[in-house]
């Protein structure tokens, strides 16, 4: 690949884990799901909380209707009402919460909502800085939605702090809680002003100062997404969303991301879940790094974007149990499909690999795509010719049915990999590896 090397991540994993907790809150008591308009009411279970019942059910209410102004506030673009559910004495945390009110405006949201459970987290750890009552929800979520691009609202983990002053309670805090572990996600909006381009199927937000990178992502990708659905098919939403944020560390934080960025253009994430089959992915996003970005050739550009949208457009086939070698083998297949670049050049990292060490014996391992490992551009050219072998020896739909066999499949890894291979291939792994490896020496032979 000519620039950077390009690698799948996902962010939130947590529809399993929510879909848990909302069945466990609801057998513990009350579930709050407030929302900016006409949601569902509280639905209160059994209360065997003791002589506290009334006051505790009283506070709960309360805290529902503070984040349902704050939800609707976001909607209705009121800075007032958004204000009035801040802490008055936040100082800091007021000016902030201002500064993301103001920088939300030009995003467009069709959904804006907050989820949480009855149960409380116990106190932050500096709770009497607050010289008030404070309590805080064991699970809260933001819950969103793009207008236009996100069929279903993305969920983001929050840990809130809430204080009652005067007898009214108000958001206080959104990290008191980060000394233990438990960091709010954030998103673009959350790092500085956000700026919004659309070409057709695909929606850019960007910091003010990546106009450059945004005008050319957004057409690569609006170009990217036809050529992804001449190779998968039209059975995904053929819509991207694409985030340019202004740093290398606001990407990482958006994203979660703890690798090195420095050989990464881009990444996927989205939130899945991590059970075998099916991931029923939320909130899609590519992340453009605007640091590696700009070093990227136009064909280098096309490439990477063609290898996210890949990752978006298979993702809901992509199962904890599908090998990173073939997610990230299949995203550079549709990638380098119709780049203008030979192999032994696509392939130079893996190509100097051999020549010293001989052929590998094995298909990548995950650990093989570390971002720190010093062989990671062979790596991802060693599982990209795998993939390409299949749809050479096979044929591409063959070659797109061996991975949703597997993304789908009920089976664990690694029985999901050789059951695939066994059932569309008709091979064996230690078959195919051989003739992947042979593959190898045929391709890149000097």
């Amino acid at each position: 690949m000519t620039g950077a090397v390009v690698a799948i991540r996902s962010r939130r994993r947590l529809l399993v884990v929510l879909a848990g907790l909302l069945v466990v809150a609801a057998a513990m008591g009350t579930v709050v799901v407030a929302s900016g308009g006409s949601g569902p009411r509280p639905r209160r279970a059994p209360d065997t909380t003791g002589p506290d019942s009334v006051a505790a059910v009283a506070r709960l209410h309360a805290i529902q209707r503070v984040v349902t102004a704050r939800a609707a506030a976001v909607l209705h673009h009121d800075r007032a009402a958004f204000m009035a559910t801040v802490d008055p004495q936040g100082g800091a945390f007021r000016r902030s919460e201002a500064r993301i009110f103001a920088n939300l405006a030009p995003v467009p949201l069709a959904a804006w909502s907050y989820a949480m459970t009855a149960t409380p987290r116990r106190p932050p750890p500096d709770a009497a800085r607050y010289g008030a009552p404070v309590w805080a929800p064991s699970h809260f979520a933001l819950h969103y939605r793009l207008a236009g691009f996100d069929a279903r609202p993305t969920d983001l983990p929050q840990y809130p702090t809430f204080v009652r002053r005067g007898g009214r309670w108000y958001l206080a805090s959104l990290s008191d809680y980060a000394t233990r572990g438990l960091i709010s996600a954030t998103d673009l909006w959350d790092y500085g002003p956000v700026q919004v381009l659309r070409r057709g199927n695909v929606l850019v937000l960007g910091a003010p100062s990546q106009q450059a990178t945004m005008t050319q992502v957004a057409r690569e990708a609006a170009a990217a997404i036809g050529q992804v659905t001449a190779v998968w098919g039209h059975g995904w939403s053929q819509r991207a969303v694409v985030l340019v944020p202004a740093t290398t560390r606001e990407m990482a934080l958006i994203d979660d991301y703890h690798g090195d960025l420095a050989a990464i253009a881009a990444l996927t994430s989205a939130e899945v879940s991590t059970a075998a089959g099916r991931p029923a992915p939320v909130g899609d996003r590519v992340t453009i790094n605007p640091v590696a970005w700009p070093a990227l050739s136009d064909i280098g550009a096309a490439v990477v974007i063609r290898h996210e949208l890949t990752h978006v457009a298979t993702r809901a086939v992509t199962g904890a149990q599908t090998p990173t070698w073939l997610s990230e083998g299949f995203a550079d297949y549709v990638g380098f499909r119709v780049a203008p670049v030979s192999v032994g050049v696509a392939a130079a990292s893996l190509r100097r690999l051999i020549a010293v060490k001989g052929l590998p014996g094995a298909l990548p391992s995950t650990r093989d795509f570390r971002s720190t490992d010093p062989q990671l551009a062979a790596h991802y050219q060693a599982a990209w010719l795998a993939c390409r072998y299949i749809a050479h020896r096979f044929g591409q739909a063959t070659l797109v049915r061996f991975y949703r066999a597997v993304g789908t499949s009920s089976k664990q890894s690694p029985l999901a990999l050789t059951s695939a291979l066994r059932d569309v291939l008709h091979l064996r792994l230690a078959s195919f590896v051989s003739r992947w490896r042979h593959y190898l020496r045929t391709e890149l032979a000097s």
